[in-house]
Parts: C-alpha cells; structure tokens; sequence
C-alpha cells in the first residue's frame, strides 16, 4: 500500500461523508489542491458530487472505474478507500486542515514560478513571464474564491418570499436582474442574473455576432440614450470579448451601433452633416456615461483560464464586469485531452464558462454555431438537435435563442428569433427591425414580433433605411 498523506486524506474523508461540505468543496475549490499521488482518486470523486450532487460511495466509485475494464484503477480506488476508512477524524477540524492544503498549494505554485522564471537570461521574453505570472495569481485567487453555495429549508424561503413579494408589488424591477432591451428576451426571462448563460445559436452569417453586439449596448446602456448628459439610470460594465474580429472595427460597429450612424461611414471618413451630429453626441455619452464597454481583442483559441485573468485584471482595477461577452464560443479551446472531437471540445467549453459566469457572477453571453443541415438533412434548421451530439452545451446553458434563416433572408426587413431553450419558462419567438447598414437590431413590441409572419407591410414603411 502507498503511503498516502493523511492530511489529503483526512480532507477526502469529510467530503465522501459529508454532503454540505461536498457541495461547497466542488463550487469553491479543486482537485488539483491534493497530492499527485491522490489526482486520479479525487478527480473522480469531484467529478462524481457536481454531476450527482452528492459523494459517491465506495461502491460506486468501484462499478465506474470497473466498467473501463482496469484492473490497476479498481485496485487503487479500494486501496485509497481502506486508507480513508480506518481513519479517525473529528470534522471540526475540517476547515482548518482544508485551508493548510489551500496554502500548500498556493506555496507549490509560487515554487513553481520561481523555477519557471528566467534567472540569468540576457534576454527576458517580458510577456510569456508576466502571463506566467498572471496565471499563477489567478489559480492562487481561484482556490479563495468566493463561496457560491447557498441553501434553506422551505420555512426559510417562505419567510423571505413574504418581505421579497411585497417589494415586487412596490418596484416591478426589484430582483429582475438585467434588461437585455429586447421585448421578447425580456418577457421571456424577466431580466438576467449574474451566473447566467445565454447563448445565440445560427448557422454562418446568420447574425450571430450582430446580435450578441447589439444586446451587450442594449444591457450596457440600460434604459439610457445618447441623448441624455446627466441624471444617468443604473447602466451595466460590458467586458466583450472578440475572436473573430479586430479591435478597431469591432469599436467602429459599436458606435455606428450607438449613433446610428452607417458604419461604411465612419470607416471612410464620409459621414454627412447630420451624421457628424449623431456621432458627436454619441462620443460625448461615452465621455460622461459612468459606465465602461471594453473590448478585448483575443487569437482565437483562447480559453476559459485566459479570459478569468482579464476578468480579474478589470475587478483588481476596480472595474468589475457585470455582463460577459464571447463574440464566439466555437472560436475557443479547452484542454481535454490529445484526440478529442470537436464537439467534445465545445461541450467542455460551454461547461468551463458557465462556470465562470457562477464564479465571477457575471451575466455570460456568447454564440454557437448550428449544423446547417438538421434531423432529416432539413436546411437551416434551428432547433436543439442541429447542436448535433454536442448535446453539453445545451444543457450547460440556461437560455439558448435560435436565429432563424429563412430562404432569401437578407431581403426580409425584420430578423426572426425563437427560443429553444428557456429554463425560466416560455419558449417564445421574436423578430427585430434589421438596419444592417448602422449595425443595428431594433427591438420591436411583442404584437408585431408574434403577427402574421406573411405580413411584413408595416416593417416596409420603416425599413428604407436598411
């Protein structure tokens, strides 16, 4: 038997007896803070309480690891379990012993960024050191991060519900999260809360990038307009996100957006009279909007650990995002393993930015690309099967909007959504007056968004724009 450290397992012993403290160990913390020796068992042990919501027993951990057929892993799990059995320990002592391999860990990474910075190097490679360096201090922060795990009787709820019912009559807004300016979002979901995910799922140039840029103005501006100089209502902080497209245009399109002004216009330096006036007060809003939208230009093939170290580079600037942005989600990579398929891939993905969003309780949008062919080789289908296997990335989402292509869909002057997936409630659809030319999806009542999709005679009067 392997002389296993008695303080990891001391700490494993807790988790597997423990549910509370299972819960809390799986949402705060990681795997990675035990021993290597003890890797592979506490992996399938985490693994195991944030599927199922509770330890695994010793049973369970045995048939699972049975199933692949390997002898050396079904020997290991018995081995750890007899070690942790005979055990004797007093779970008051299980806080204090989870913080020293807190410490511990934190002491290897910063061991190992000693051994992994340049020393006596004439020529310093200054940005892989300061990335190293960001990486530990964020894997550091990460293993202290906020505890996210929240529970209560049914007595205590209803003792709330009676006070948090009554401040709902009084303000319709309280406790409705944020607005995205969309009639049929809104209805829909009543408002986005930190944690969130909400994803745009169409095929290729279907609009998905459009639509992600014109929700994250809409929620960073939050019921105010350029127009306005002072006295500013509660607005939002937009962190976004570009892997698909430069910073420089990406700038471009959000103040064509703003100003509603055609973006080839600003591009070229040809804008009319007029237009420099909409421009003019647009930029002088952002000069005394409270409020920051800052766009990152990423490669793409970021990951999730990438963009947690811009979020907590903004939060240590005292700008902490309230709303996430990923202009997009299949433009990204995950770390699982050599081999792997692509769907595999983007299911991990949606899973690693889910979780950020509950970490960094920030509200998380992004897009995904649909199979352009859908059950039956249906074109242009929309619906949660065109997600093809990776059916993960559904379920790690709380809301999935379909864009809908329709046959000659850049002469239709309205943009046509549908939900197909609302973990609030309805599955409603919705459609937008298109003015592609400033970059712009106007938000349009629900009466017109749910009317006669033949009848388009109201949306041509105001579309001459377009």
């Amino acid at each position: 038997m392997a002389d296993y450290n008695e303080l990891d397992l001391v700490v494993l012993k807790t988790i597997l007896n423990n549910n509370k403290y299972a819960l809390e160990f799986a949402h705060e913390s990681s795997d990675k803070l035990f021993s290597n020796d003890l890797q592979r068992f506490s992996k399938m042990v985490v693994d195991y309480i944030k599927t199922y919501k509770q330890p695994p027993t010793k049973r369970v951990l045995i048939e699972r690891v049975r199933i692949l057929k390997n002898e050396e892993a079904s020997k290991y799990v018995n081995e750890v379990f007899d070690k942790i059995e005979k055990l004797n320990y007093d779970e008051r002592d299980y806080k204090h012993d989870l913080e020293k391999i807190r410490n511990r860990f934190a002491d290897k990474l910063i061991g190992g960024l000693k051994n992994n910075l340049p020393s006596n190097e004439t020529v310093i490679d200054i940005k892989k050191s300061i990335a190293e360096i960001q990486t530990t201090l964020s894997n550091i922060k990460g293993i202290n991060s906020t505890k996210i795990y929240k529970d209560g009787s049914l007595k205590d709820y209803a003792n709330d519900f009676k006070n948090t019912y009554a401040a709902k009559i009084e303000n319709s807004d309280f406790g409705a999260g944020i607005k995205t300016g969309y009639t049929f979002i809104d209805y829909a979901v009543g408002g986005l809360k930190p944690g969130e995910l909400l994803l745009f799922a169409g095929i290729t140039a279907s609009g998905k990038s459009l639509m992600l840029m014109n929700t994250a103005v809409q929620m960073w501006l939050n019921n105010n307009t350029i127009d306005m100089e002072k006295d500013f209502k509660p607005g939002c902080n937009v962190l976004l996100f570009s892997l698909e497209m430069d910073y420089e245009e990406y700038m471009q399109r959000v103040l064509a957006r703003l100003a509603l002004v055609p973006q080839r216009s600003i591009r070229e330096a040809t804008l009319t009279d007029e237009e420099k006036g909409r421009v003019s007060k647009a930029l002088k809003f952002i000069k005394n909007y409270p409020h920051t939208f800052r766009v990152v230009d990423l490669p793409r093939r970021a990951t999730a650990e990438t963009l947690e170290i811009i979020i907590n580079e903004q939060a240590d600037k005292g700008v902490k995002p309230d709303v996430v942005v990923i202009d997009y989600m299949n433009l990204m990579t995950a770390d699982v393993g050599k081999d792997q398929s692509d769907w595999l891939i983007q299911a991990a993905i949606s899973e690693q930015i889910h979780e950020l969003a509950r970490v960094k309780e920030v509200i998380l949008l992004s897009a995904v690309q649909l199979n352009p062919k859908g059950e039956g080789g249906k074109d242009n289908a929309t619906g949660i099967k065109a997600l093809r296997r990776a059916t993960q990335i559904a379920d790690n989402a709380n809301f999935i909007i379909g864009i809908n292509t329709r046959k000659d869909e850049k002469n239709y002057p309205d943009f046509s959504c549908s939900f197909l997936k609302n973990r609030k409630g309805e599955l409603v659809d919705g459609k937008l007056h298109k003015n592609m030319t400033c970059c712009a999806l106007l938000d349009q009542p629900m009466e017109s968004a749910l009317g006669d999709p033949e009848d388009i005679s109201a949306q041509i009067s105001q579309s001459s724009d377009i």
